[in-house]
């Protein structure tokens, strides 16, 4: 990694913090980080007095290249993980390794869910501290393609020109006489007419039917009406 491929950004103030890229490291997998690490990988964050806000560290990749998973050795026993534009991601709790004289060493492995291109490290817990000790971060990144091109306009009609002539030239197999698509539509909407004409003749008969069958029986019903009337 180089000093064009990665920024650092800290809302403590950090002493040389253009080379704190140097002391991450950079990793194909995360191992075990606190036997990896040594004083060269370590760095404070200190309160401004002027500015007390909360505690946060911000790396940023450029170049293609994207973070996995990282871990972090500190004083910090919870760090809130953000992304991409600040999108909250997860909080982290650390494993305690080691406790002497009240100071605390945790370590927080951070598996990140999706690939991301910054990472905004949020460091909770502080209690009163106006310092804190990093002892050693690693990252895992991976590299990622750009994105591919916009085909152009001409490129895409000239595809479509070429879907819709073997879709024409399938249509054409088998000695069909169509030339064009306005036939073969013009075609099948005379079929459907056809096919909706002919059952509206069927449904037409059949209640010309029953009309013909509820008149007869009313008639047979009058007739023998009359003729008890007439006895």
């Amino acid at each position: 990694m180089s000093p064009d491929e990665v920024t650092v950004e800290c809302s403590w103030k950090i002493e040389n913090i253009d080379k704190v890229w140097e002391k991450i490291l950079w990793k194909e997998k995360l191992s075990q980080l606190a036997e990896e690490t040594n004083i060269n990988n370590c760095f404070s964050m200190s309160q401004k007095t002027s500015d007390p806000c909360p505690c946060s560290l911000k790396i940023c990749l450029t170049k293609n290249r994207n973070f996995i998973a990282l871990q972090i050795l500190s004083e910090v026993p919870m760090i809130e993980v953000h992304g991409q534009y600040e999108e909250y991601l997860m909080t982290v709790r650390g494993e305690l390794l080691d406790e002497v004289d009240g100071s605390a060493l945790y370590e927080c492995r951070i598996d990140l869910p999706k690939m991301q291109s910054e990472i905004l490290l949020k460091f909770c817990k502080l209690k009163e501290a106006t310092s804190v000790w990093l002892y050693g971060i690693s990252a895992v990144t991976k590299s990622v393609e750009t994105s591919a091109s916009v085909p152009s306009l001409s490129g895409k009609a000239a595809g479509a020109n070429r879907l819709l002539a073997s879709l024409m030239h399938g249509l054409n197999q088998g000695g069909k006489n169509i030339d064009s698509i306005e036939t073969i539509v013009d075609k099948k909407l005379r079929e459907m007419e056809h096919r909706m004409m002919s059952r509206i003749d069927e449904r037409l008969d059949r209640i010309e039917k029953r009309m013909e069958d509820e008149n007869s029986r009313i008639i047979a019903l009058l007739s023998d009406l009359k003729k008890q009337l007439i006895q």
